[in-house]
């Protein structure tokens, strides 16, 4: 059974009730030149991440436990002790995402064209989002 949300992020969990409500800032930190919190997408080597992008949570046994769409990306800046003294500079595309996931002890999102990115259960406790970095 798939159950689809309406959310910031278009979100879907598979299975029975969501235990786990993850938060979570991936980010694609391509350095391309922008102003912050502009609308962005994922820039060289990123291209394949961006607004509608499709996504799917595993659990640490490879099952598929969640999928759904990246909403619209937010620019941030790249290095935030620099003064650029600029309104555009190096920045990260950062995508907030919200998944209900069924409780485990560690998760992987899958994303196309960029290595896996693996997370332990612990981190959904904090107030904080869990900032997962991607690499080609």
């Amino acid at each position: 059974m798939l159950l689809v949300l309406a959310l910031p992020a278009v979100l879907a969990a598979c299975g029975g009730s969501d235990d786990v409500d993850a938060r979570l800032a991936i980010v694609a930190p391509d350095n391309n030149i922008r102003a912050e919190g502009d609308e962005c997408a994922g820039a060289r080597p990123f291209r394949a991440i961006h607004r509608g992008t499709a996504f799917t949570v595993e659990d640490g046994s490879g099952e598929v436990v969640a999928e759904g769409e990246l909403p619209t990306g937010r620019a941030t800046n790249a290095d935030a002790g620099i003064d650029w003294e600029s309104d555009r500079f190096p920045t990260v595309c950062v995508f907030d995402v919200e998944v209900g996931l069924p409780e485990r002890a560690r998760y992987r999102i899958v994303l196309p064209d960029a290595v896996p990115l693996e997370f332990d259960a612990v981190l959904l406790a904090s107030d904080d989002p869990v900032e997962l970095i991607l690499s080609g």
